[in-house]
């Protein structure tokens, strides 16, 4: 893996976990209660799931979006497609799973996905490639 890559994962990797942070704080409530909803006890992170699931966030933006140049509306559609999965299965599974918290989830994975690509296009100076 060439400094570039590894560089462009770096970068890309900083503004996904901001951006997620602060979706994450500003929202923590709704999580929580959820939560406490399906647990009966209070949220706590365990640390290797979450770098794992950032690892995972991070590696497949790059691969399927940053590393092609693709469109930042295709990025979006992968966060949506990404997160859909994971909100719907907790949806079908879990009985006591929100449905509005599921969709807010979902268009968050979609956004997330679609500005932290074109926040990193733009800090990389990087072009997306035309469709």
């Amino acid at each position: 893996m060439g400094s570039t890559v590894v560089k462009e994962i770096v970068i890309m990797g900083v503004i996904l976990v901001c951006l997620d942070s602060a979706f994450i704080a500003m929202n923590y409530n709704a999580y929580a209660d959820q939560v406490a909803t399906i647990q009966r006890t209070v949220m706590i992170v365990n640390p290797v799931g979450l770098v794992l699931a950032y690892l995972f966030l991070i590696g497949g933006l790059y691969f399927f979006i940053v590393r092609k140049r693709r469109p930042i509306d295709e990025a979006f559609i992968y966060g949506i497609v990404l997160y859909g999965v994971y909100d719907s299965t907790n949806y079908a599974m879990i009985k006591k799973w929100s449905p509005s918290l599921a969709s807010i989830d979902t268009l968050w994975g979609g956004t997330l996905m679609a500005v932290t690509t074109a926040a990193t296009y733009t800090v990389l100076g990087l072009t997306p490639m035309k469709m």
